[in-house]
């Protein structure tokens, strides 16, 4: 693949407002005309003349051949003289794959070579280091294991190790205000104290346990027995047995007095 350059000012080049100007045509068109013309120049067999027609130039850019030609009169002493770019040799080297020796362009066979030299150098050289750094590791190795020796061993563990303490007992306090039955305290109670009123049992254990002054150290586990004794008094009045009814004593009789004394 064959390739031109561009300079980097080739752009806002003044030189294509000059040539608009004179040739009353757009700049875009100057532009898009040079670039047309330079690579029509790169591509001929003698490089950096123009073959191209006119008539080619108007088609490929969708323009008039009378625009394609007031902008070429234009550029004649600027960018071209007559059929050649000017600044073709400055700016253009002669082929880059073959080299140039002017420019320091290397050809694709000189690039090889030397992408190649670089390689086999690179092997070298990391061969000349590797026994080194076996060497390295080796002394690690060494060292690593002469602080493995050197620290201490570890005590053996004892066999009857010694008991955990208690944990320190809760202190008591009153009942607190106020005493809130949560939504754990409600589920164990609708389990465990189905028949029991759970508004009124909790206001006759807030009521007895604040008149009474005592404290606890849990009061929670204190409401769940006060609880548990109200389900254990309702169960028994559940299974005990009605009472017989008894005729009504007779006042008016004296037979009492009939009866032996003992």
């Amino acid at each position: 693949m064959d390739w031109l350059r561009l300079w980097h000012d080739m752009p806002n080049d003044p030189k294509w407002r000059t040539i608009a100007r004179i040739s009353g045509q757009p700049i875009s068109l100057v532009q898009a005309m040079y670039v047309h013309l330079l690579v029509d120049a790169s591509r001929n067999v003698t490089r950096g003349h123009v073959t191209v027609t006119k008539e080619d130039i108007a088609s490929a850019l969708d323009v008039t051949d009378e625009q394609v030609e007031v902008v070429f009169l234009a550029m004649q002493g600027r960018v071209m003289d007559g059929d050649k770019l000017s600044g073709w040799e400055g700016r253009q080297p002669k082929r880059e794959d073959s080299g140039n020796p002017e420019t320091g362009a290397k050809s694709a066979a000189q690039r090889k070579k030397d992408q190649r030299d670089r390689e086999r150098a690179e092997k070298e050289n990391a061969g000349s280091h590797a026994p080194s750094r076996a060497v390295t590791k080796s002394h690690d190795r060494l060292d690593t294991d002469t602080e493995e020796d050197q620290k201490p061993p570890l005590p053996p563990l004892a066999e009857n190790p010694a008991p955990t303490p208690d944990p320190k007992p809760k202190r008591k306090s009153r009942l607190p205000e106020p005493f809130n039955v949560t939504g754990d305290m409600r589920k164990w109670a609708a389990e465990r104290a189905p028949g029991v009123s759970l508004v009124n049992e909790t206001e006759k254990f807030v009521n007895y346990w604040r008149g009474n002054g005592s404290t606890k150290a849990d009061w929670i586990a204190t409401w769940r027995n006060w609880l548990l004794k109200a389900q254990e008094d309702a169960n028994r009045r559940v299974i005990a047995p009605p009472r017989t009814s008894q005729p009504p004593l007779n006042m008016s009789s004296t037979a009492w007095a009939e009866e032996p004394i003992l």
